[in-house]
């Protein structure tokens, strides 16, 4: 429990850090992006913590990253 204490801490700090900059250069779609990222880590960072076993990650990620690239890939 501590373990995800400490896990959702240093993901807020992170957070604090980052948001406010790339809103007040209206970034939009960096923060979106940013947010969708720090959901992915931050989940599979509280999976670790309770010990769940994860496999085969990189296929969901590039599932959950496919849309995203159609939407705002070049």
């Amino acid at each position: 429990m501590l373990n995800a204490l400490g896990i959702t801490v240093i993901f807020l700090i992170v957070i604090f850090m980052e948001v406010p900059g790339l809103i007040k250069k209206k970034k939009i779609k960096e923060v979106v992006v940013f947010f969708i990222l720090v959901a992915i880590g931050y989940t599979l960072n509280l999976l670790v913590a309770f010990d769940v076993k994860i496999t085969a990650t990189n296929k969901l990620i590039e599932m959950l990253m496919k849309p995203i690239e159609k939407i705002w890939g070049k």
